[in-house]
């Protein structure tokens, strides 16, 4: 069958059929235009019924992974070429995917959304919006010494960013960034200093976006996203280096 399966132990099986598939298909292990084995050697590889395989297969085309060809079989598409915005979540999880240049990709994608939430929440913002902002920033004060709460202000921050834009389709790309900032968060909230620039930071920001000064609004930011940048790059770099995360990472197996 050329790409070797383990066997699946207990649990739904189309789940983890879908799962094991699927990390095959993000890691490159399966790349673009390579043909799985047929139904009946799955099922034999991964100890499973030709269901349970069926069902994954079912779910990895509709995500836009994979081609059904009738009569020919099933063929692993280009990443590019699907529309799924779940992929962005599946390739940060797997440590097999994650690499110094997948990273670099995401943030530059994570500062042109978050510069466009802010200019829109200066426009848009309600004065309901705008007391939730000063009482977060009230907590930020009070609390911001504690890295777990710092955290969690900083997301419901962001969360309130997006839903001040007005606009829906940003409002749930700056969801998935909060994803990340909620992965990552711990790099740039444990020590004081950083906390106290964090608030000093959005004080600035709403400062702007209370006076409705959508490129003031985007300067704040765009020198928060500068540093925390920095301190994520630095961190999976390293990863990297050690060898915890890219294709090498888990023994290279999934």
């Amino acid at each position: 069958m050329g790409v070797e399966f383990e066997r699946l132990d207990g649990g739904r099986r189309a789940e983890q059929v879908f799962e094991r598939l699927r990390a095959r298909i993000l890691s490159g292990e399966l790349g673009p235009g390579a043909r799985l084995p047929n139904e009946r050697e799955l099922a034999l590889a991964l100890g499973v019924n030709r269901a349970s395989v069926r069902e994954a297969l079912k779910r990895l085309e509709f995500l836009e992974l994979v081609d059904v060809v009738h009569g020919q079989g099933t063929f692993v598409r280009p990443l590019e070429g699907s529309s799924s915005l779940q992929l962005i979540e599946w390739l940060l999880r797997d440590p097999r995917t994650v690499t110094p240049e997948l990273m670099r990709q995401l943030l530059a994608f994570r500062r042109d959304v978050t510069l466009r939430v802010v200019e829109l929440a200066a426009r848009h913002r309600t004065e309901v919006q705008l007391a939730r902002a000063r009482s977060l920033l009230d907590r930020e004060r009070e609390e911001g010494a504690d890295p777990d709460r710092a955290l969690a202000i900083d997301l419901e921050w962001n969360r309130l960013l997006g839903e001040a834009s007005g606009n829906l389709m940003y409002q749930l790309l700056s969801n998935l960034f909060t994803k990340l900032v909620a992965q990552l968060g711990p790099l740039y909230y444990n020590r004081e200093r950083d906390w106290r620039r964090s608030h000093q930071t959005h004080a600035e920001m709403l400062d702007a976006i209370e006076t409705g000064d959508p490129a003031a609004a985007r300067e704040v930011l765009g020198r928060m996203l500068r540093y925390s940048d920095e301190a994520i790059l630095g961190f999976v770099e390293r990863l990297a280096a050690e060898g915890r995360i890219g294709p090498a990472a888990a023994g290279g197996r999934v």
